[in-house]
């Protein structure tokens, strides 16, 4: 199908977003007027997904399997060039998914099969200091811990801990436990707020007694301490202590031999175990921690990567399959098979709603990989095309 140049310019306008309220509608009811109006909008829009969704890998050669991409694509049409749509279109990908799936039902019917996939949610679970658990789902409740504490559960704002009536000097423990597919907020007695990922857990005190204020993490979160020169905050994650003053910073422990911490403001210091050196992280630096060797390796990064969850992003920066897949099978709370091995090394950059369909992402990587993806029961299966 040919278009005129002022069409094509129209349909790139109206994906960067660049078009009045006035020419937005004109063009809706243009492409609503027929299929072959779809199908040309679509087809440039593919190229500029694909530069979204871009395959990244030393080996693989990424314009033989963009070549291979325009012709599953059938495509007819003149393009913008590669260069061209990355700097200067932006993607709007609320427009670009209906249209995108539609279009590939009958290609994608393995991906888009009738079982759902939904996205994770707020949810955790409360152990007090009696042991007693609260299934965090009502929309605001009241609980009242032993040494006097007020805990505010709120579904918006999630736990708020507060010492007014508080009478006890010593420290008690509440534990906030949160689940594969689920995600919640805290914010401690000190008013420092913590948000936790998809099966993690936080153990930490009511109230902050003594000299240090110290909480013990498995998972992820992500931390916003508040300032306090006389009591350091500290996570220990396994024995590797993160200590801090006043700052943000998030602490990745779900492998509990190597933990990462990135920290986005402050500064803080880290030690892989009791014997182990502090080494000490600048914004904008990554903190490996071997907790076999003591050792901790500092790198510069990009840290969007590391903290978009918070957001309600996926941020993927040439990642490997294997990592991406563990990612989601945290938040979707799905079962992930690998049927080759060689899929695990694929690598992909990109990003997402974290509260997206999960076929949106599976066919992206689809069309732009050998990789296959079938969704069977509560699993996602992952083999060579």
């Amino acid at each position: 199908m040919n278009i005129s140049d002022q069409k094509y310019q129209e349909i790139v306008d109206y994906i960067s977003g660049e078009i009045t309220e006035e020419e937005k509608n004109d063009f809706e009811i243009w492409l609503n007027t027929s299929e072959q109006n779809k199908k040309a909008y679509q087809q440039i829009l593919r190229k500029v997904l694909y530069t979204r969704w871009s395959l990244k890998s030393t080996q693989v050669n990424t314009e033989l399997e963009f070549n291979k991409f325009e012709k599953r694509i059938g495509a007819r049409l003149r393009y913008l060039s590669f260069a061209a749509v990355a700097a200067s279109i932006i993607l709007l990908v609320s427009i670009a998914i209906p249209y995108l799936l539609n279009d590939q039902a009958g290609e994608n019917e393995n991906i888009a099969q009738l079982v759902q996939i939904e996205p994770g949610k707020r949810g955790a679970e409360l152990i007090l200091s009696t042991g007693e658990s609260v299934e965090l789902r009502e929309k605001t409740k009241t609980i009242k811990e032993k040494d006097g504490s007020l805990i505010e559960i709120d579904s918006l704002k999630g736990i708020e801990y507060s010492a007014e009536e508080a009478t006890t000097p010593r420290e008690i423990y509440n534990t906030l436990r949160v689940s594969y597919g689920q995600e919640y907020d805290i914010l401690l007695a000190d008013g420092t707020r913590v948000w936790l990922n998809s099966g993690s857990e936080l153990k930490y005190p009511v109230q902050f007694v003594g000299d240090k204020r110290q909480v013990y993490l498995k998972g992820e979160a992500y931390f916003d301490v508040t300032p306090d020169k006389e009591k350091a905050f500290i996570v220990d994650s396994y024995g590797q202590q993160v200590k801090v003053y006043g700052t943000e910073f998030c602490v990745n422990a779900y492998n509990q031999n190597e933990i990462k911490t990135v920290l986005v403001e402050g500064s803080v210091g880290i030690k892989a175990n009791a014997k182990s050196i502090e080494a000490k992280l600048q914004p904008g630096e990554l903190g490996f921690a071997n907790l076999r060797t003591g050792q901790t390796e500092v790198t510069k990064v990009n840290v969007r990567p590391y903290i978009a969850w918070k957001d309600g992003d996926f941020v993927f920066e040439n990642q490997s399959l294997e990592n991406i897949m563990t990612r989601l099978e945290r938040w979707y709370n799905v079962k992930i098979f690998f049927m080759n091995e060689e899929c695990k090394a694929y690598r992909f950059t990109g990003d997402m709603k974290r509260y997206s369909d999960v076929k949106d992402l599976l066919y992206f990587m689809q069309e732009t990989s050998n990789a296959k993806f079938e969704i069977k029961d509560n699993a996602i299966v992952v083999m060579v095309k």
